[in-house]
């Protein structure tokens, strides 16, 4: 020990509490939290959201697709760590907000007409000015000065002096910190349509019933079409959908960009159309003899409807399609690699002399690939009609209300804080032996110049209603 004695210090629940505060009402956090959601919504941006793997392995290929998807970059706003940053941002700004705002409340709130002449001389602005005139007529003019400036104007009459208080603005210095606030308002909107809410996008077919789970009831497209210029530029491309609810039609409203079907919460935009990588309207089948390689006949196939060509004892059914043929050798499966039609394929079901053959898959771009055993036909696509799809956004968002909640708050806030300014006025009318002595001063939020030129004029207010000994 060496004759001293080593003393812990004790553990100070206060220590912990004003570091845990300060920590988190730190600009520099605030600004990292700042950069950090600026960049993941820059990626998220950037980065298609919720679209269908076809549309990823297409952009930027099968590996990268795997890690885009590992790391969550496909749908970054329903990631953990995307909420983790907003919690912390709310954290920050309500923890700013608790240890600012109640001092200014209190600010409000305190008495202001019983200062002291240090005080007043102590203020950033302040002047002393010595009158020959009474109390009375002084602490008017003072009053009636202010007033007509728009101030709101105290006086407390004492025995030995009389004080006068004058302030206008205070809404523009609680507005900064209403502005700052509905940064947490927002940001709760945007937690609660991550945790609640969903985003979701739908590839529907005219004709076809989907059923919405997260609604519990059935939704059925009606008609899809596309609306063209003159010069053939799409002019708006537009789904009549009808919502069944409970085995009944209930809403029926044909959408277009911007005009969404709103059901139960949940809204359906018209977002996008293509052609389907799944099945055509029609497609054309040119019938050729293997021995001669001479045409014996065409049809127009339905989709998934059974055709006869009787004069040559064939039956033909298109029953699959798929718009870039994809192998896949594990699943032995036949998929589409892309959404694009870059090597369409149609799959025929054939009956030769009441005889069926294995159903082939015919290609639009090699048609003599593969030849069709047990039957003196070769069978070539050369055309096909697509199906077109309408691609609908489905979203149900219960904070979009506290989202626009803060925005209103944050739009008036900023205009509030930017257009008025917080003036603080003090005068304390001290009777002497020859009238009396003024002790003015005042402090500005904002616009201090401004503020400088209205001070000054009433003063010089004051000294012409009073002569100056």
């Amino acid at each position: 020990m060496n004759g001293t004695t080593d003393v812990a210090k004790a553990f100070s629940f206060k220590e912990f509490g004003d570091a845990f505060v300060g920590f988190f009402a730190s600009l520099k956090l605030a600004i990292l939290l700042m950069i950090t959601l600026a960049i993941l919504s820059t990626v998220g941006t950037v980065i298609q959201q919720g679209e269908q793997p076809q549309v990823y392995i297409k952009e930027y290929g099968e590996t990268a697709y795997w890690w885009l998807t590992k790391l969550g970059i496909t749908d970054i706003y329903h990631q953990w760590w995307f909420s983790s940053v907003l919690v912390l941002l709310c954290i920050n700004s309500l923890t700013c907000f608790h240890q600012r705002f109640p001092a200014i409340w209190r600010s409000i709130r305190q008495d202001k007409v019983h200062v002291t002449v240090p005080f007043i001389q102590n203020l950033k602005r302040s002047t002393v000015l010595t009158l020959g005139a009474d109390r009375q007529k002084v602490t008017e003019t003072l009053a009636m000065g202010f007033a007509d400036r728009g101030y709101h104007v105290l006086f407390n009459k004492g025995e030995q002096d009389t004080t006068v208080y004058a302030t206008k603005g205070i809404m523009g210095w609680v507005a900064a910190h209403i502005a700052h606030l509905s940064v947490t308002v927002i940001i709760v909107g945007g937690l609660l349509g991550n945790v609640i809410g969903f985003r979701d996008f739908g590839v529907c077919l005219e004709g076809q019933t989907y059923h919405i789970p997260q609604g519990n009831f059935d939704l059925h497209v009606d008609k899809f079409w596309i609306d063209y210029y003159e010069n053939g530029a799409v002019k708006s491309y537009n789904s009549t959908l009808t919502v069944i609810d409970q085995g009944q039609p209930s809403v029926t409203k044909t959408i277009t960009v911007n005009d969404p079907l709103v059901y139960k919460g949940i809204w359906f935009y018209q977002s996008s159309y293509g052609d389907s990588w799944d099945r055509v309207e029609k497609a054309r089948i040119v019938v050729k003899d293997k021995a001669t390689d001479k045409v014996v006949g065409e049809a127009i196939l339905d989709w998934q409807k059974e055709a006869t060509l009787k004069d040559l004892g064939l039956k033909l059914q298109l029953t699959d399609f798929v718009a870039d043929f994809g192998f896949d050798s594990k699943d032995r499966r036949v998929y589409s690699k892309t959404v694009e039609h870059e090597n369409p394929a149609i799959k025929l079901a054939i009956t030769e002399s009441n005889q069926a053959l294995p159903a082939p898959w015919i290609f639009y771009n090699y048609p003599d690939l593969f030849e069709i055993q047990g039957s003196k036909y070769k069978f070539e696509l050369t055309g096909y009609l697509t199906k077109k799809f309408t691609g609908l956004q489905i979203t149900k968002d219960p904070g979009v209300m506290f989202v626009w909640i803060g925005s209103t708050m944050l739009v008036v806030g900023v205009m509030l804080s930017a257009m008025i300014y917080h003036r603080r006025v003090w005068a304390k009318v001290v009777p002497n032996a020859t009238g009396v002595t003024v002790y003015m001063g005042g402090t500005a939020y904002k616009g201090q110049i401004d503020f400088d030129r209205e001070f000054e004029r009433v003063t010089e207010r004051v000294k012409a209603a009073a002569p100056t000994v």
